[in-house]
């Protein structure tokens, strides 16, 4: 995977610049996403039960829903409003089943939160893959985004 051709980081930040211009990504809405994203994942690890509980995919999802729904309520306190179901739940509910319970499951480490800093940090020099990853976990929580 190779990072955008760049001489410098300016050149580079240039490039990524036009990037985010290119697929209308706001730094706000994208610091918005990353704080959503983190906020799922802390509430995932905070309250997962043990992998003695949490070893059928019925109380996996389960879990998974609690966590969602509360996350849901807890950004609508702060005004923010995220539709309750659709594509971008669906997207995320296949990532934490293979990211975070299956590999819980399997007694590997989790890396999701450094997978996040990578996507979402501004001075973290990207490939083009991770550029795509960041766009595409953009568009599903833009519109999952109640205007």
């Amino acid at each position: 995977m190779e990072n955008f051709e760049y001489t410098s980081p300016e050149k580079y930040k240039h490039q990524v610049d036009i990037w985010y211009r290119t697929y209308n990504i706001s730094r706000e809405k994208l610091n918005l996403f990353h704080d959503f994203l983190v906020s799922l994942y802390e509430l995932i690890d905070e309250t997962y039960m043990g992998n003695d509980i949490m070893i059928d995919e019925n109380d996996q999802i389960n879990h998974f829903n609690w966590c969602w729904n509360k996350l849901i309520s807890n950004f609508s306190k702060e005004k923010i409003f995220f539709k309750p179901k659709g594509e971008c739940y669906e997207y995320l509910w296949n990532f934490f089943l293979e990211a975070y319970y299956l590999t819980k499951l399997e007694n590997k480490p989790v890396k999701i939160i450094e997978y996040f800093y990578k996507l979402f940090d501004f001075n973290y020099i990207k490939t083009t893959s991770e550029l795509d990853m960041v766009t595409e976990f953009y568009k599903l929580l833009d519109q999952n985004l109640k205007k």
